[in-house]
This record gives C-alpha cells, structure tokens and sequence, in this order.
C-alpha cells in the first residue's frame, strides 16, 4: 500500500533548537509530531516526499493537513510550492509578521519542498490552500478593539522570523492541544453533560476538560479548566489555570492566574500575578505585573514591569526583526525577553521590543521617588 506522503526533517535551526514548544525543546516537538503522524508499520513507498525546512514550525495536525491537502491534488505537476491562503483576520493576529507573504491576497509561502515520487511531468506548480482556523472563547474589549473574538489557526504552520512567531506558535499549539484532549477523553463529554453552565456546548466541554499529573499539588480552592498540570507543579490558593499549560515543578503561588498561555518548567508565578496569552519558557521568574502576549524565553525575570501591548492610537505596533522592521497588524502585542534577560521594578517596555539576552534592565535612578536631600529636590512638596 502506498501512502500519499512521506515527511523528512533534519531538525530546526541552531536558534531554533533553543526554543520550545509547549514546553518541550523545539527538535522534540517536531520529532514526536512526525513519529505520531507516521504510527507503526508506516509503508516504505509514498506518493509524495516532503521535506520539511529548518525554519518550520508545526506540530502533527499540520502534517495531517499537509497530506490532505496533497491528496485533494488533482494536477499533474512533480513538484510543488505549498502556500497558505489565511483569511484577513488570522493574517493580522498571527502572521503579519511575515516576510514571505503577499499582504494584499494573504498568501504565504512555506519552506516546505514537496516532490512526486513518480515523475509524470516536469512541471512545478504552486499549491495554495486554505488555513483552517476556529473562533475561540477569547474576547476583546469594545473599548479597545473593534473585534469581538479572536479566531485561532486549527494547525500550528507557519515559518520562524522572528522570536514573535514562537510566542504566537505556542498560542496556537496550546489550544490545539486542548481540542485533540477533548476529542480523546469520553470522561468529559459526560460530566459535561451533568452540568448546564456555560449554555454554550463547546465551551462547556472544553472548561471540563483537565488533564493533571497525580504528582501535582493543587489547592482545594484553586480552579483549573481546560488545561494541563505537568508533574510536580504546584498550584496555590485561589489560583486560576484556563485554556493553559503548565510545566513539571512549576510553583503557581496563591492567587496566581493563568490563562491561554504555556509555562514550561520549574518556574516560578508569584503571587496575584496575571498571566494572558503568554509564552514562558523554563527556570523563569515572574512577579506582579499583569503580563500578556508576551514571551519570556528560558532564565529571564520582569519585576514590576509594565510590558505595554497597546497604542492608544491604533497605529501598527512596530517591530525589528532580523529580515527588518515590519509592523504587526493585530490590536495587541507584548515583549520577548530573551534568554537571562531582566526587566526589574518600575520599567516600563513599549510594545513589539525584544529585550536582548542577559540584559538587565531598570528605570532611570533619577526618576525613581526616594526622600529628598538638599540639592535633590525628586519629590514636589509644594502646597497651594
């Protein structure tokens, strides 16, 4: 039996290597997406052979999509150009990073090589497909934001530029993680249908839907929904884990919460923070903020920081990337705090700054309010 495609991947780029995926180092990732994709007894003969780039970031419903995809291809041509067709609004919240993309048709090419095993012409053709996406539970403020819901990407596919495109790799990954839990665990249909809240189906099940490690320690009154809890963590009082994934000996003090976001491992969430739609990496140390849509790559810390994620003039957020400045699309957009990088108390960080490894940054000293001193007047003490 001959199956319709067969993938090859050499791993990721030296960078890249250093980047995680729910958690789990990048080449991991990716080699246990293609080792579920391909089963056991997989055939030796294939249709198609697809290499996939060292740029690529995917996990294995992409792959599942790309052999659909060639599957439904009726042309003859021996080789092919795979290219996404993203609708405007995922366009904008995800990919108007991009270089590679035809901005007025949303078009984006992928660093996939794809070949027919059987040559029946020498003709190579573009293959353009849509992406598949979904509307999720996350909601914007009327405020702020003309949009109401965000739609997410059914598939984590798309090429890495910049350390933003593991930040929005790992929105998607997450809640795709979510989905295929829920497909897979009969349990929470059924105690999803024992209850009436939320009215909405969908929503019901997914909040049902827990997966926790029996070595994790959480709280009686902690709430956990929708997430994962890897071993060893801890989560304390009052504490809320949505839509999230959270990573072996992580510490969630009380009150923290976290929601549609990654934490790997055994870092630390003091309390009361706030966490949203953020990517942490491992051995990370988070106290106050709130932080979101940020990332925070593995040793680095925010103290008291403000990472701004908006403009009040609704201007594009602008960001430098290695192939330059390009400017994000979509409402909202944190940092990256690169590896051992730290923002300590009373920084305030304009949105689509990547802080650069082992940086440690403060507030101007002159700025900061301490008890006055002759010839040092900081603190206004006139009265009318």
């Amino acid at each position: 039996m001959t199956r319709t495609c067969s993938f090859f991947y050499s791993g990721p780029t030296a960078e890249l290597e250093r980047r995680q995926l729910l958690g789990l180092p990048l080449s991991d990732f990716h080699d246990s997406a293609i080792k579920r994709f391909q089963g056991a007894g997989m055939p030796a003969k294939s249709e198609w052979q697809v290499s996939l780039g060292k740029s690529l970031l995917f996990n294995e419903l992409a792959l599942r999509f790309i052999e659909r995809s060639l599957r439904n291809y009726q042309g003859e041509a021996s080789e092919l150009e795979l290219c996404l067709k993203l609708d405007e609004s995922t366009y904008r919240h995800f990919y108007s990073l991009q270089s590679q993309i035809w901005p007025h048709e949303r078009i984006l090419t992928l660093p996939i090589e794809i070949k027919r095993e059987r040559t029946i012409s020498d003709g190579k053709e573009k293959l353009v497909v849509d992406l598949p996406f979904q509307i999720h539970p996350i909601r914007f403020p009327e405020s702020l934001c003309q949009e109401r819901e965000a739609p997410v990407p059914s598939i984590v596919l798309m090429p890495y530029e910049s350390d933003f495109d593991i930040l929005f790799a790992n929105q998607v990954a997450v809640l795709n993680a979510i989905e295929d839990g829920v497909r897979h665990s009969p349990f929470v249909w059924i105690r999803s249908l024992l209850k009436r809240n939320p009215r909405k189906w969908s929503r019901r099940v997914a909040l049902n839907y827990r997966k926790i490690h029996p070595t994790a320690e959480v709280h009686p009154t902690a709430v956990v929904e929708g997430s994962i809890i890897g071993p060893g963590v801890q989560v304390g009082a009052h504490c809320v884990v949505r839509f999230s994934s959270v990573g072996a000996d992580t510490k969630l003090y009380d009150g923290a919460k976290v929601e549609f976001s990654v934490v790997g491992s055994r870092c630390w969430l003091m309390h009361d923070l706030v966490l949203y739609r953020s990517c942490v990496e491992n051995d990370v140390f988070l106290i106050h903020g709130p932080y979101q849509f940020s990332g925070f790559q593995s040793k680095s810390s925010a103290f008291a920081t403000i990472l701004m994620d908006y403009r009040p003039d609704r201007k594009p957020i602008r960001v430098v990337t290695p192939g330059g400045s390009r400017e994000y699309q979509g409402p909202f957009l944190g940092s990256i705090l690169k590896e051992g990088a730290k923002t300590l108390g009373g920084s305030l960080i304009a949105p689509g700054l990547i802080i650069p490894e082992d940086l440690w940054l403060s507030a101007d000293s002159q700025l900061v309010h301490r008890q006055p001193s002759p010839g040092n007047e900081l603190i206004n003490s006139q009265t009318k």
